[in-house]
């Protein structure tokens, strides 16, 4: 809140929020980590999405200053599709990314549009 009411971002955070206001349409292509984001990408998130710029007085959800952008999870996963359904060894994958799309993106207003996921891309072959 500091740094939003005094205009005190370093130049890195306020090039990367006015990036993010900038956009229509933010991709995020990620590893999954430990069923959720690289500890670098988290950490984006965590310094860009900024209490008092990116929300916070009520702007949030419905009413969150990214209202008409979109996001969209590009990832690849360590398993092959199988491991991530619902019951099975890995558990359901929307239930895995709930916390990034609905916690972060839709929590400052994206519409969040179905992810990109290729499972297994290390035990894919070649031409696959």
């Amino acid at each position: 809140m500091h740094a939003t009411e005094t205009n005190r971002f370093s130049e890195e955070v306020e090039s990367e929020i006015m990036k993010v206001e900038w956009c229509d349409l933010m991709i995020w292509q990620f590893p999954l980590w430990w069923f959720g984001l690289p500890a670098i990408l988290k950490g984006w998130v965590d310094r860009v999405f900024a209490m008092g710029s990116t929300y916070g007085g009520g702007r949030i959800y419905d009413n969150g200053v990214f209202r008409g952008k979109r996001a969209l999870l590009s990832l690849t996963t360590g398993g092959q599709e199988g491991a991530y359904r619902k019951g099975a060894f890995n558990g359901d994958i929307a239930a895995t990314l709930r916390p990034i799309q609905r916690g972060m993106l839709q929590f400052v207003d994206f519409d969040v549009l179905e992810p990109q996921i290729v499972y297994g891309p290390a035990r894919l072959a070649d031409e696959q």
